[in-house]
């Protein structure tokens, strides 16, 4: 886009950035490029070529953005050979205490008989990271989670300094970036529960994921090494936060959304209801070994992940060298951005009907299997994908089969819902709406 275009649409971003990149890929193509002064923005707007690309190890870096920068003073969001050590320790580590393993499933259906959408994953979390447990009326919790809503809401209002950074300097409130270090300050006081595991940590006996890492730390001797002393110290706060803020926002906002589209579609609500009524009955509650046989159920979480696109550009990723990719030089420290949103969205690729919310284009013909589109990418693609994509999926699938299960969606007759809408920004939310939930006979 040229530079006029461009600075017709600079506050408009900031509105509804989600309309102005698809637009641009619509007439632009799959691959196009944003520069604003020195820095260029490569936008992928195919799955095909985003996943080849995002599957390159030249293509593994995290863009320099003081937006991502400032969540960890960069620790959080890391690359090269810092990401590779902290992604795999913190993988095996969670792997170990039972994160990715059906284990889970007892606390995940305990949030889901109380209704919660966001407390389960919170209270897991934090029990595998701390070692703390927490009730459902916990303090801490409640905090946690309004922390993590805080943080959504800030990011959104931070759309243009992911390509006008400067912008935080001529006027911080207005762009967003006040709220943004006040939210990330505020989600990162969590992470100071290190300093009290610090006074306390057994070496024969670590009991969590923190004293794992001090211990890791502990052993450390390359200065080098982003487990390093005060580096490793910094690196673990950062990583306490993203899995704070990651595991929980995300899982709540899809079952905002579920519920959203699930009460403008009630013909959807009840085919789910008749097939959970024939597979699982009223006498037990649904678990994940029920997932294969509910394929309509299932159905219905993969069209909000593509309608919502909640993630809308993922996480942006840098180029760490030059490279050509299908005829377009990517210079090294560009950045790249999955055009998630106009991927989800596509005609050409869910059809003419791309607007509406159908589960059946996930089913096979006889909608007996679901069918899983390779274009269907909510948790972005390729070496940087969402390690805990296993869990929120498990997650997402037992809150929404149980609520099915026991209740009707229905509108709050004092303000009906009238159409899904969402508050703009790069992490979509859906407005606040009213609903009931009605026990079924």
């Amino acid at each position: 886009p040229g530079l006029i275009q461009l600075l017709f649409n600079i506050l408009h971003l900031r509105k509804a950035p989600l309309k102005v990149f698809q637009k641009w890929a619509e007439k632009y193509g799959p691959i196009y490029r944003v520069r604003i002064g020195t820095h260029d923005a490569v936008f992928i707007s195919d799955p095909k070529l985003l996943k080849e690309r995002f599957s390159n190890i030249n293509s593994t870096g995290r863009a320099y953005n003081p937006v991502t920068h400032y969540f960890g003073h960069g620790n959080g969001i890391s690359q090269g050979h810092a990401w590779e050590a902290q992604r795999t320790f913190t993988v095996r580590k969670l792997r170990d205490f039972g994160v990715f393993k059906s284990s889970n499933e007892g606390f995940l259906m305990d949030g889901a008989k109380a209704l919660v959408f966001n407390g389960p994953v919170i209270s897991g979390f934090w029990r595998i990271i701390s070692g703390e447990n927490s009730d459902w009326e916990s303090a801490k919790k409640s905090e946690i989670i309004k922390r993590t809503e805080v943080l959504t809401e800030a990011i959104n209002n931070t759309s243009l300094l992911f390509f006008a950074p400067f912008l935080r300097h001529i006027a911080p409130t207005y762009f967003g970036w006040t709220g943004w270090t006040n939210a990330v300050d505020s989600i990162l006081e969590f992470a100071h529960t290190v300093e009290k595991h610090s006074k306390h940590l057994d070496s024969n006996s670590p009991r969590d994921f923190i004293d794992h890492y001090l211990l890791k730390i502990k052993e450390t001797t390359d200065p080098t090494s982003s487990f390093y002393q005060q580096n490793g110290v910094t690196s673990l706060e950062a990583v306490v936060g993203d899995l704070l803020a990651g595991g929980s926002e995300t899982s709540s906002t899809t079952l905002s959304f579920v519920t959203l589209y699930l009460l403008l579609h009630k013909e959807a609500q009840s085919k789910a209801q008749q097939e959970l009524d024939h597979v699982v009955g009223l006498s037990r509650q649904v678990s994940l070994a029920d997932k294969p046989l509910l394929p309509y159920t299932e159905a219905i979480l993969l069209e909000t992940f593509r309608v919502s696109s909640m993630a809308a550009f993922g996480v942006p990723h840098r180029m760490t060298a030059d490279t050509m990719f299908h005829g377009y030089f990517l210079p090294k420290d560009s950045t790249v951005i999955s055009n998630l949103y106009a991927i989800h969205h596509n005609p050409n690729i869910w059809g003419k009907d791309v607007s509406e919310f159908r589960p059946e284009r996930f089913l096979s013909e006889d909608k007996t299997r679901v069918i899983h589109h390779e274009a269907l990418m909510p948790f972005s693609t390729g070496r940087r994908a969402c390690f805990g994509e296993g869990l929120a999926r498990d997650t997402i699938f037992l809150f929404v089969a149980h609520i099915l299960q026991k209740f009707n969606i229905e509108q709050n007759s004092e303000c009906p819902v009238m159409a899904a809408e969402t508050v703009p920004g790069f992490v979509l939310q859906p407005k606040p709406f009213k609903f009931v939930l009605r026990l079924r006979n």
